[in-house]
């Protein structure tokens, strides 16, 4: 496995490069700088997912919102379907009565603003004026945006595995990551004229041994972070695709929400000092190299037990995509358990809120999702009878 061009694996190398020269200042400048930037990027990264969680925790509660749920799903079966009632209280009939919160918001308010004018009309304005219902407008399309953006999460937490993978396998011991190698098969400047090579082609960058006090570290300030910022990122923005009513809208969501992970690849490419790229680019990756190596007669015998063997052969499963798949699952469903309820049919609709008693998302409740956010003891909204 290998390392990425970001600003983890930038933090993760330079202090053993530096370690390997015997910490010149040069080198020293460029690891402060890597963590400078590491820390950076932490807090862009929290910033913007505390943000998305304050609007859909507290701001969109106080506007009045409901969970999404199901509302509206599979509407082609309205009027007898699953998730037929709407949260105002009244059947979808067809998607012609369907509209995102904006809209449907907007419709109540006008319609509730001339019951409160004309009190003596209420007949007629009720008979007049259809606010319809806010709802989902396509189940299926919202569920594949939300595997698509799982997809783009799995790459970022594969590259947090392969950190993990190289602290467990190698050495505990102060190895050189850095090594001057120049071909034995002739001179120097030989070589180079041949292979049309300069003096920095003989520079050798590999991952080697790191002592157990480096490991340590690397574990508190880069790879527990960075998994704390993944399962934030996939828990808030399946979130936020959930909560996303229209087609367009959680196509475009999926895409805009790509860029908190790749925040730190932003920082590292616009910001980091060249030097950083170059020995970045000439990592050579790092591979657990077998006890004993494979004899022609025990390869001859693989081949022919391969042949022998059946097409459904466990590792040859999509693994990947199975891991990427069971998240969605994972995280979908976590979704509905924390803000969903059934409705009596086999649809799901929005568990009843009451308003937070504060303006502002405490920290503790976004450190620390068990940790519920204060709220008022009255309903603003109740599931429909």
């Amino acid at each position: 496995c290998g390392l990425q061009m970001s600003i983890y694996d930038a933090a993760f190398v330079i202090p053993q490069i530096c370690r390997s020269g015997t910490w010149p200042k040069s080198l020293d400048y460029l690891a402060a700088r890597s963590y400078l930037f590491l820390f950076a990027n932490f807090g862009l990264q929290l910033f913007i997912l505390y943000m998305i969680a304050q609007e859909e925790q507290v701001m969109d509660k106080f506007a009045g919102q409901m969970y999404l749920c199901n509302f509206g799903a599979n509407v082609y079966k309205c009027p007898d379907g699953p998730d037929c009632i709407g949260p105002g209280g009244t059947n979808y009939q067809n998607a012609g009565r369907m509209y995102d919160w904006e809209s449907w918001v907007t419709r109540t308010f006008v319609r509730d603003s001339l019951l409160k004018l004309f009190p003596d009309q209420t007949d007629l304005i009720m008979e007049s004026i259809d606010p319809g219902e806010y709802g989902l407008e396509n189940y299926s399309v919202r569920f594949v945006c939300v595997f698509i953006f799982m997809m783009s999460v799995i790459s970022d937490l594969r590259s947090t595995l392969d950190m993990v993978y190289i602290l467990w396998f190698v050495p505990n011991k102060a190895e050189p990551w850095v090594q001057y190698e120049v071909p034995t098969w002739a001179t120097k400047e030989q070589v180079k004229e041949i292979l049309d090579l300069d003096e920095l082609d003989f520079v050798k960058f590999r991952i080697r041994g790191i002592p157990l006090k480096w490991k340590i570290l690397n574990l508190f300030t880069i790879i527990l972070p960075k998994c704390f910022i993944w399962v934030m990122t996939a828990k808030n923005g399946v979130m936020f695709l959930m909560e996303t009513a229209g087609i367009e809208d959680v196509i475009v969501n999926v895409t805009a929400l790509t860029f908190i992970l790749s925040l730190d690849e932003m920082l590292f490419h616009n910001f980091s000092h060249g030097a950083l790229h170059h020995v970045l680019a000439r990592l050579e990756p790092f591979v657990v190299e077998d006890a004993e190596d494979e004899s022609l007669e025990q390869a001859y015998n693989n081949v022919l037990e391969d042949k022998k063997s059946s097409m459904l052969k466990f590792k040859l499963l999509p693994w990947p995509a199975i891991a990427t798949l069971l998240l969605t699952f994972g995280f979908v469903g976590d979704y509905y358990y924390q803000h969903c309820q059934g409705n009596g049919k086999g649809g799901l609709l929005s568990q009843a809120l009451s308003l937070p008693t504060s303006q502002t998302f405490p920290l503790g409740s976004f450190f620390f999702p068990w940790l519920s956010v204060d709220k008022e003891s009255t309903h603003y909204w109740s599931p429909p009878e």
